[in-house]
């Protein structure tokens, strides 16, 4: 298995890299360490002062990192970074895609951790803090994360995989189900049988009973909890809002495929981008999305290019 690990060599990013290689080494997986340049490569012999800078940057780090035991492979990309991203963890069978991110502003525009997120097929980890990571992955205590539940399938799947997140140590998780007792009394009634305070009561009783019953075949050391909160509107800042009360390590989602470009990013803003734009703690996102179609060998990007190049030196 493989973990691909986005650097631009800022505070940021380097908590990414050091949780990264925390995680690559707990599992003995091989950790990919790259950087993305807008724009396509200018030169196809001899690179440029900038690109032969972040090269420089980019081996120093590896180098250090080789010399703790940890294997791993450099790539220097070109092009939009969601793109190249998605291509490069579909050809190189990541598991897991982790970044850096101090974004806490709000914005109209998706921000690049937005563009990324869209982009990739695989879990996006995005770190705001190296600390609870580097206690959790020396063993000295569960990570503590909550998981946005509800009925769909991106649902299932962000459960699922933190049986996959528990092989690399000890979760505590709240399981967050936001809910509308109109709405769930519709699903599961039909949208014309009559509602009453006694109804509320037992929705919530089934949705607690079946949300616990999901959790039971988890592995031993995920310790979960499962709470209903009302909620409507603006899902994501309610989510930050419990996270906070929770003072939770990460907060976990899974994404839907949604429509991409310039309109969805006027329209309004989704419960993940509400998330990566005002919260404080890390970010993990599971998307359900199909994989992009491979890279061609014959492109300098893909990685088996790169592998070479790396052999023959720059």
């Amino acid at each position: 298995m493989t973990i691909v690990c986005a650097t631009h060599f800022t505070a940021s990013s380097s908590d990414a890299v050091i949780v990264a290689a925390q995680l690559a080494r707990r599992t003995r997986q091989t950790l990919w360490l790259v950087t993305v340049l807008p724009g396509g490569r200018l030169s196809t012999t001899a690179p440029t002062e900038r690109e032969q800078a972040v090269h420089d940057a980019l081996h120093q780090e590896a180098r250090v990192l080789r010399e703790q035991g940890l294997e791993l492979e450099v790539a220097v990309l070109h092009g939009r970074v969601e793109q190249v991203l998605g291509t490069l963890c579909n050809e190189v069978n990541a598991k897991l895609l982790v970044v850096g991110d101090s974004h806490h502003k709000p914005a109209l525009f998706a921000t690049p951790v937005d563009r990324i997120a869209s982009g990739v097929s695989v879990p996006l980890l995005v770190v705001r803090s190296m600390r609870p990571f580097e206690a959790w992955s020396k063993g000295e205590q569960p990570l503590k994360v909550m998981l946005a539940i509800d009925h769909t399938w991106s649902s299932a799947l962000a459960r699922d995989w933190l049986t996959g997140l528990s092989e690399y140590g000890p979760l505590d998780v709240v399981a967050t189900h936001l809910w509308s007792p109109a709405e769930e009394h519709a699903r599961r009634r039909g949208a014309d049988a009559a509602q009453t305070p006694v109804d509320e009561g037992a929705l919530a009783e089934e949705l607690t009973r079946e949300a616990e019953a999901a959790f039971r075949v988890m592995p031993a050391n995920i310790k979960t909890r499962v709470q209903l909160e009302l909620g409507e509107g603006h899902l994501g800042d309610l989510l930050l809002q419990l996270a906070d009360r929770e003072q939770v390590d990460m907060l976990v989602l899974g994404t839907h495929p949604r429509e991409k470009g310039l309109l969805a990013r006027l329209t309004a803003p989704s419960t993940s981008h509400e998330v990566l734009a005002h919260g404080l703690m890390s970010v993990a996102l599971v998307p359900g999305e199909a994989p992009p179609p491979p890279l061609r060998r014959s492109t300098p990007t893909s990685p088996r290019s790169l592998k070479e190049r790396a052999r023959r030196g720059p």
